[in-house]
């Protein structure tokens, strides 16, 4: 309970009692308030520069920081930070980091030799240091490496050592390894299947923001798999993993938008998460989009684009876009066709490796 506040007040009645002074006023001294000192700012660091920062790494490795050694051949590897990509320095300040025994090092090393993007690959190294990684507690390491006795990349195909390693960097929180995880899970490979600890995993890997994790949780709602079915739930996981570029989210976005399932209908999105999905490739949005087209499905008809997105599906083998295809090419004339070799053309500058 709160206590009233009482306001008490004094006064002193003027003329109640008089004393003499003992000295005269001229002789008082008067005190003045000393002000309080106004204090100096502190001063604002200067930020370094890249370059600044740069130069002192470079120092840092030089005397032998492995930590250091480790970031430097980093930065020369991604050409950022200031450092402009120089493969040869990169493996060379990896190297010396890893020989130190420096995790980080060896896996980046490893999977630089591994895949061939910043050096020659070379198998024996690939394994060797990505090993030494793993077994020092790595999460990377041990997620690639798991990944690649799941393959049979590189190493044995090796299931159960595959998921032990996985789990191991799973465990530490490694969100790539934490969504591997729950794929073995859901398949029973490696590990006995359990959908519902697969719906654990993912949602673990999901909550960092992982869009494969995402997309395959919403597949698990919309497929009652390890959860309740839900399909309001598979769409907002659909959605976070399409706003990403998760092609398949984006193509599993858009059917729900074209059926109104777990979200009102709208063909307009449908068509524009197909279109999304199908400029990266995404053989199965490439074939609904010329459905769309040839159907005249949320807009008129159009032969020219129907056939341009059945060729582009047919590229990817899609039997039912082939035949789809070929039917409407024999009712186009000179001038459809022709511009239709157009629209393909800049379609295909726009798509990734095609």
């Amino acid at each position: 309970m709160r206590m009233p506040v009482i306001l008490i007040c004094c006064a002193l009645l003027a003329g109640c009692s008089k004393r003499a002074a003992t000295e005269p006023e001229s002789a008082k001294e008067i005190v003045k308030a000393t002000p309080t000192p106004t204090p100096e700012p502190t001063p604002m660091p200067v930020p370094k520069t890249p370059a600044a920062i740069l130069e002192s790494l470079i120092e840092d490795a030089t005397r032998g920081d492995a930590s250091a050694q480790a970031k430097l051949g980093a930065l020369y590897s991604d050409g950022t930070g200031g450092a402009a990509k120089d493969e040869a320095k990169a493996i060379e300040w990896l190297r010396k980091a890893a020989a130190q025994d420096d995790a980080s090092a060896q896996a980046r090393l490893g999977a630089m030799f591994a895949e061939g993007k910043c050096a020659p690959k070379n198998e024996a190294e690939a394994v060797a240091w990505i090993g030494k990684a793993a077994a020092a507690g790595s999460a990377a390491a041990q997620s690639k490496l798991g990944v690649m006795y799941a393959e049979g990349v590189l190493v044995p195909r090796e299931q159960e050592k595959a998921a032990d390693l996985i789990g191991k960097a799973a465990a530490q929180g490694h969100a790539v390894a934490q969504f591997n995880l729950a794929v073995l899970l859901a398949t029973g490979n490696g590990m006995a299947k359990d959908d519902t600890k697969a719906v654990e995993w993912y949602q673990k890997s999901a909550a960092q923001g992982y869009a494969p994790a995402e997309a395959n949780l919403g597949g698990m709602y919309a497929e009652g798999l390890g959860v309740a079915k839900d399909e309001t739930k598979a769409v907002e996981w659909f959605q976070m993993a399409a706003a990403q570029g998760h092609a398949v989210a984006q193509f599993n976005l858009a059917i729900r938008h074209a059926g109104g399932i777990g979200t009102p209908k709208d063909v307009a999105k449908a068509a524009e998460w197909l279109q999304k999905s199908a400029l990266q490739g995404y053989p199965a949005a490439q074939f609904n989009l010329g459905v769309m087209y040839a159907n005249g499905i949320g807009g008129p008809k159009d032969e020219v684009r129907a056939f341009v997105w059945y060729t582009l599906a047919a590229r990817q083998n899609d039997p039912e876009a082939i035949a789809e295809r070929n039917a409407i090419e024999e009712l186009m004339s000179a001038a459809q066709k022709e511009e239709a070799q157009k629209i393909l053309g800049e379609l295909l500058g726009k798509m990734p490796g095609k």
